[in-house]
């Protein structure tokens, strides 16, 4: 679910509850995860429909380019439903955390849900201080088989202009980091073998810069990702890469 941190820490008027609707289509001129590209497709394409209100509730779908485009006729898992909350901390404002459950299935001549990660539980926690704010989120995947992985980044808001009717134009520098878990080769010599084992740890860095333009209802993002991505077998090791993203959100009041 994306939104831009200014609406997640706005103060409104607690006797009263507001509703939002939000629309929001992304486009990156690659595919990755982890930092490791995704050969197919090259690109990756995203529209997200959401709810949310001033009391912390939101639901909302999302759908991507392996559902879109599809290389082939087998079922992509790249379509979530999702349904959470979050909230700030009672008598700490600046801080907030935020639970949800999401449910990922393809598309293709009926509903597939036979992923083996086919639900996640989502627990994240952010803080904000004026232009500076940090968050985490830990994943709990599950279904045929199951996993964690844990991400946390740091960002800062630059005001760069303020546009007129309460339009601004700014940047958004972050440092991001992914942990997940990776099956990392093992030389037994003694025994002439391979095993393999899994280990968990930290699989991806990521150093964003992007632009972001608010005109009255609209938010537009422009920018690009470096990605260090790095190996947790000794044998094995990732370049660094990149990708250019572009994204128009819309949001107004029910």
């Amino acid at each position: 679910m994306y939104y831009d941190d200014d609406l997640l820490y706005m103060e409104l008027d607690a006797s009263n509850t507001f509703h939002f609707m939000y629309f929001n289509s992304s486009y990156n001129n690659k595919t990755f995860y982890a930092g490791r590209e995704v050969a197919n497709p090259q690109y990756y394409l995203s529209g997200q429909v959401s709810y949310f209100n001033s009391k912390g509730f939101f639901v909302g779908f999302g759908t991507s380019s392996g559902t879109w485009f599809s290389s082939d006729d087998n079922a992509n898992y790249n379509n979530a439903l999702v349904l959470g909350l979050a909230k700030s901390i009672k008598k700490i404002k600046w801080m907030r955390y935020n639970v949800s459950y999401s449910r990922y299935f393809g598309i293709n001549k009926g509903l597939d849900f036979s992923s083996a990660y086919s639900n996640n539980l989502h627990l994240g926690l952010g803080a904000r201080y004026k232009s500076l704010g940090i968050r985490s989120g830990f994943n709990l995947l599950f279904g045929s088989e199951a996993k964690a992985t844990f991400s946390w980044d740091v960002y800062a808001t630059i005001n760069v202009a303020l546009l007129k009717q309460g339009g601004s134009i700014k940047l958004v520098p972050e440092l991001s980091f992914f942990y997940d878990s990776e099956e990392v080769e093992q030389n037994l010599e003694f025994k002439q073998q391979q095993n393999y084992s899994t280990k968990f740890g930290l699989l991806n860095t990521e150093i964003s810069l992007p632009l972001m333009i608010n005109l009255k209802d609209f938010d537009i993002e422009m920018g690009y990702t470096l990605n260090l991505p790095r190996s947790l077998d000794p044998n094995y090791s990732f370049d660094a890469n990149g990708f250019f993203t572009i994204s128009l959100g819309y949001i107004f009041s029910l």
